[in-house]
């Protein structure tokens, strides 16, 4: 699914690079370029820059980097086609229909299939629940004291304890074996003969992406057996680090806070018993993906998990994901180790919403579980604790909430303030120093790095000679030309880097100047439009033409024997072997000149 580059031309130039990021991160100017606290990774120490003349943002710390569309799609958490559709929207753009490609024609088409598929395996799962099948499921339900009408809304249903009536239910309504397999609803048997039915005899939860498609589905077992819950699997529609359960839901609500719990249950009685704005999260741990996903509908998270060992490990897990995510982060724990179910149905909707606003900041959540494992009557073990408390407020970025959490580690050790203060100073300024030294070291092998999507061959320098080849092409018009004539982009074995050399011969010789904003639009992976930016913000400096020459010269050569080398280890013939060898000698007596 693509736009012309003429739209993208067009909602680029009315979406500055300056003012789109910066209604999102303060930003301030330094010299041509402006910095701000890079929203990708949790810093003190501004390393996110944003280049007016080439539109393009570089972090130096985390090496995000990207156009305008880039940036929407990361923050937003945006496919291309939505964070195109967002920045037109912002600018007044009325949008032609998007384009498919014969390939994105065809992912799009079995989607569809595959959401048509899940609601008519939601309908047949509702409806056995509701038939003589499904009884056992619906007295557990019922007894769980969920409402029919909460059972409606989430689509509560039940898989029959059979093997392959889905599997029947679905070919009658005109799926192929190809579009179920791919749903991961159903499954090719162990003797590679028939198929049958994921889920059997289980109650089965609809997971709804955040515009209430069915996606997938969660399994819960009535009966002994393991596991007690089972979820799809991963497919072209359903990503667990991207969805949470209610997220749906919990969008529509509007409110600046989002509950979080562990499982289907919880989630479904909290949202019974009056707090819409609830999600849960799949079997999973917490991933940045999903903190991006609740930040686009909150600024705040109250995580509500489980008071045993198991459920503090899983908040504490959550809590740097969460708060580097930027959200604001509270913690609320259900007293006597229940679950948020189990305390709801004892005492009340009322009596759940007290603990809501009692919930405590995620820091005192982090230094009251660290104190329960230090005993403070003995001296050693009572300053293990202080610098470890010390440790955790040093990330802290406010002076305020350090000083008001150092004062509350000497209430707790009777340590002066003063000491625990100092203490954390000390850490904090350690920790800003080694994140510099850090950040210089990604920035340096983001440089140097061979990227994990195509790899290169193993010739020394080939990944940064072709990234400087490039670059240079792009900003000398003279050097390109002549280049064009000696080397093909399909030399380049690195699919972004060929594409993108193919669009700086093709601009040159339209006597158009290469665009870097517009280089990085061939392509909508994420990870390929980081590739794509760090090529400009590369900024290699020359000497003089002789310079660039040289080097030029070099980076061909490097290049060919790459390709070569490439060429050599996939021939299949002596003739192709040898041949490959005689253009090698070829290249040792190579000189480029203008």
């Amino acid at each position: 699914m693509y736009y012309s580059p003429e739209v993208l031309e067009e909602v680029m130039l009315r979406n500055d690079i300056i003012g789109v990021i910066g209604e999102y991160v303060p930003l301030k100017k330094k010299g041509s370029s402006y910095f701000g606290l890079c929203p990708f990774h949790n810093e003190n120490t501004p390393s996110f820059s944003v280049n007016a003349d080439k539109q393009l943002y570089y972090c130096f710390g985390c090496g995000a980097a990207g156009n305008v569309i880039s940036f929407i799609m990361q923050i937003e958490n945006y496919n291309f086609v939505e964070a195109v559709e967002k920045l037109a929207d912002r600018a007044g753009i009325q949008l032609p229909k998007a384009e498919f490609s014969p390939e994105d024609a065809k992912k799009e088409k079995l989607k569809e299939r595959l959401f048509e598929l899940h609601n008519a395996a939601g309908r047949f799962f509702y409806k056995t629940l509701h038939s003589l099948q499904g009884r056992e499921a619906l007295e557990y339900i019922n007894k769980r004291m969920i409402s029919q009408s909460i059972q409606t809304k989430f689509g509560i249903g039940f898989s029959p304890n059979s093997r392959d009536e889905l599997f029947k239910h679905l070919s009658q309504k005109g799926f192929s074996v190809d579009e179920m397999l791919k749903s991961g609803l159903i499954i090719e048997n162990k003797y590679k003969n028939g198929y049958h039915d994921r889920f059997y005899n289980r109650i089965m939860f609809p997971i709804f992406d955040v515009r209430g498609r069915c996606i997938a589905f969660g399994g819960r077992i009535i009966q002994k057996g393991e596991p007690k819950y089972l979820n799809s699997p991963e497919t072209i529609i359903f990503n667990k680090k991207r969805n949470l359960y209610g997220i749906n839901f919990a969008k529509a609500e509007r409110k600046k806070e989002i509950i979080i719990v562990e499982g289907y249950m919880d989630m479904i009685t909290i949202y019974q018993a009056g707090f819409k704005n609830v999600v849960a999260s799949l079997g999973t741990a917490f991933s940045k993906e999903h903190a991006m996903l609740l930040k686009k509908y909150a600024s705040d998270v109250i995580l509500v998990f489980d008071s045993d060992e198991a459920g503090e490990k899983a908040a504490l897990r959550a809590i740097p994901i969460l708060v580097d995510g930027g959200l604001k982060v509270k913690v609320l724990q259900v007293p006597n180790g229940k679950d948020p179910d189990e305390y709801i149905k004892q005492n009340g909707s009322k009596e759940f919403g007290k603990l809501v606003l009692n919930a405590v900041g995620y820091m005192d959540f982090k230094i009251n579980c660290a104190k329960k494992l230090y005993n403070l009557n003995d001296m050693e073990r009572k300053m293990d604790f202080t610098k470890e408390a010390a440790n955790m407020i040093s990330e802290l970025s406010s002076p305020v909430e350090r000083e008001l959490y150092a004062q509350k580690v000497s209430e707790q050790t009777g340590v002066s303030q003063k000491a625990v203060e100092e203490e954390v100073l000390n850490i904090y300024k350690k920790q800003n120093m080694d994140f510099k030294k850090e950040s210089e070291k990604k920035r340096i092998r983001n440089y140097s790095q061979v990227n994990n999507i195509e790899k290169l061959s193993n010739t020394k320098g080939a990944f940064e000679a072709q990234k400087e080849l490039i670059y240079l092409c792009a900003s000398k018009s003279e050097i390109c030309t002549r280049v064009m004539e000696i080397l093909k982009p399909e030399e380049l074995r690195n699919d972004v880097f060929s594409q993108i050399l193919s669009y700086v011969y093709n601009c040159v010789i339209e006597g158009k100047r290469p665009e870097p904003s517009e280089a990085v639009n061939i392509f909508t992976e994420p990870d390929k439009q980081k590739i794509a930016a760090n090529i400009f913000v590369l900024n290699t400096k020359f000497e003089d033409m002789g310079s660039i020459v040289k080097a030029v010269n070099e980076e061909i050569k490097i290049i060919k024997k790459a390709n070569i080398d490439y060429i050599t280890s996939n021939a299949s013939t002596i003739e192709e072997v040898q041949e490959a060898l005689n253009l090698k000698k070829q290249i040792e007596n190579f000189e480029f000149k203008l």
